[in-house]
């Protein structure tokens, strides 16, 4: 399968620069938002920001309750693209859109992925 995002310049910039190479991601609550628990290795992911397109190959995807927790198994070098501070990355998690209250819920998935063009 084929999906496309949307994602900010920063992270875009990082993933074609292969310095982040796995794309944090949960499942919002209410309706019409994508569910992550679809996707499967070697599916594939097109990023967009300010039209540009990059497509990627989903290599392994890791579902975590919290974001400490996916921090703590991931790392923050290839995780985050605003810093390698584990309680600014938390933070900055945290500041996105829907994300504090949809991981309580819904947990947070760590996507691997490897950019292919």
């Amino acid at each position: 399968m084929i999906y496309e995002f949307d994602i900010n310049q920063r992270a875009f910039n990082a993933i074609k620069n292969r310095t982040k190479r796995v794309e944090i991601r949960c499942t919002k609550i209410g309706e019409n938002h994508f569910d992550y628990s679809i996707l499967k290795p070697n599916d594939y992911i097109i990023f967009e920001s300010n039209n540009e397109k990059i497509k990627c190959l989903v290599e392994e995807i890791n579902w975590y309750k919290s974001i400490e927790e996916l921090l703590i198994q991931e790392g923050t070098r290839y995780t985050l693209s605003s810093t390698n501070n584990f309680n600014k990355g938390i933070k900055s998690i945290n500041s996105l859109d829907g994300y504090k209250e949809s991981i309580k819920i819904n947990g947070i998935y760590a996507i691997h992925i490897k950019y292919v063009g």
